[in-house]
């Protein structure tokens, strides 16, 4: 029996000193595996990344932040920015993740892969899904004015900012409908690449809507076109992705391994299955609590990509 079965919460090991000995609960399905080695990249209060040698990027998470799959989540709190440092030494192994010179060891052993629910065409045109999802959209409605996402206000159709920002995605986006509506796959890829690395930030707000995009289109991809259209965005978009920052690369290349983050994937099914108005509300939440707007981004892009939202139909086209 693993250890993962022995005991649901593992017992944190002790602190040795200077050393922190922690439990992984979860490894994201696209996290590494066997020996390798890097460097820290960044540190944050509850959060560090990794950027290995042989070009990935794993990021180390405390236990409140939602699964990724590019990356380790412990079953505890940690305050990372109290010990670690951008360019300290990192070793990867098939049971721990050390940092330094064992200041800081994760065991992985006990922890389970973790893999988003989101699966192609999962959505259907029933009552259900269609109340859910005119629900998530209304939820989104009330969040617009205090989300600061521009890409939500223009989906939308609502009141938004005269910034050069607004003006470039309410010029991109009724483009960008009508080119993924028609499956030209240069046209979109054209489009996306204006939408790449566009708004400040570790993860730019243009690529967070595009990550909710792709959501968008995995859900309700069924037909043979759609398919073949979500297959060359995922193609297209791992090489647009070169254009933007290194942590917003991992989220994109997750994406276009249909690889979604744990909250919008559940916020996707969610809607995919006609879940009551309670679930709904509390995986939306949890989805727009992401970041200062990044969670709201993606989910304007998730609205964008499913046919009764789209802006065209809403009249701003």
């Amino acid at each position: 029996m693993s250890l993962a079965l022995a005991t649901k919460h593992p017992v944190e090991l002790p602190v040795i000193g200077s050393r922190h000995q922690l439990w992984a609960q979860t490894i994201g399905c696209r996290v590494p595996r066997g020996s390798q080695s890097g460097r820290v990249d960044a540190v944050f209060e509850h959060a560090c990344n990794v950027a290995l040698y042989s070009g990935e990027l794993v990021a180390v998470l405390g236990c409140r932040a939602g699964n990724v799959a590019h990356g380790i989540r412990l079953t505890h709190d940690y305050r990372f920015d109290r010990g670690l440092r951008r360019g300290m030494p990192v070793r990867l192994g098939p049971d721990r993740i050390a940092f330094g010179d064992g200041h800081l060891t994760v065991l992985l052993s006990a922890a389970r892969v973790w893999t988003p629910d989101l699966s192609p065409g999962m959505f259907e045109w029933s009552d259900h899904s269609r109340i859910a999802l005119s629900q998530v959209r209304d939820l989104l409605r009330d969040h617009t004015a205090s989300s600061g996402s521009e890409f939500l206000a223009v989906v939308l159709d609502l009141r938004h900012s005269a910034t050069l920002f607004a003006a470039k995605v309410s010029g991109v986006l009724p483009r960008l409908a009508m080119a993924s509506r028609s499956h030209d796959c240069n046209e979109t890829l054209s489009l996306l690449s204006q939408l790449i690395g566009l708004g400040p930030g570790l993860t730019p707000a243009g690529d967070d809507f595009i990550i909710g995009w792709m959501a968008g289109l995995a859900l309700s991809a069924k037909a043979p076109a759609q398919l073949s259209f979500l297959q060359a965005m995922c193609a297209g978009i791992e090489n647009l992705a070169q254009a933007t920052t290194s942590v917003s690369r991992a989220h994109l290349r997750d994406a276009c391994a249909l690889m979604f983050s744990e909250r919008l994937s559940d916020l996707c099914v969610a809607i995919a299955k006609g879940e009551p108005a309670a679930i709904l509300e509390a995986h939306f939440a949890s989805q727009v609590a992401v970041g200062a707007s990044s969670g709201a981004d993606a989910a304007a892009g998730l609205m964008f990509a499913l046919p009764p939202c789209e802006p065209i139909e809403s009249g701003f086209a």
